[in-house]
């Protein structure tokens, strides 16, 4: 599976996986946002999709389950980044929202940051290419690469 983005002015990206952040993105105090599933079932149809978390609410496999994904437990920034790169980091996407989703959002072809029911870390809206209001909008770029085009173009 693979999402060619052409982007005017910049570079081809070429995305195979979707690495997110689980807290705080995909979650609200561990609980998954509303209209994730259904959006992540979708995107789950063109990328490969990779949960990261250090499972600060230790919900990280029930969440994993009711998402249809398999799920990583990571401690720390470094450790999302190393994924990140085991993967090959210019094929990814990484979605997140705090400073521990730094490096991975830096690291990724693709970052976007989430400012979500719980916030965002000034780190991570400065380490991402793009900053959505909600992993829904989040995610829809995903789905129709015109809106990555529209909002990366030079």
């Amino acid at each position: 599976m693979t999402v060619t983005v052409d982007i005017p002015g910049r570079q081809t990206i070429e995305l195979s996986y979707a690495v997110l952040d689980v807290n705080g993105t995909l979650t609200q105090r561990g609980v998954v946002i509303s209209g994730v599933i259904e959006r992540l079932a979708k995107v789950a149809l063109r990328l490969e999709v990779h949960v990261l978390s250090a499972d600060t609410f230790g919900t990280l496999g029930s969440v994993a389950e009711e998402l249809g994904v398999r799920a990583h437990t990571v401690s720390t920034g470094g450790d999302k980044e190393r994924y990140v790169a085991e993967l090959g980091a210019q094929r990814c996407v990484a979605i997140g929202n705090g400073v521990n989703d730094v490096a991975m959002l830096e690291a990724a072809a693709l970052g976007i940051a989430v400012v979500g029911p719980e916030g965002a870390a000034g780190a991570a809206l400065r380490a991402a290419d793009i900053v959505c209001g909600s992993i829904l909008a989040a995610l829809d770029l995903l789905l129709d690469e015109r809106l990555l085009v529209a909002t990366l173009r030079r």
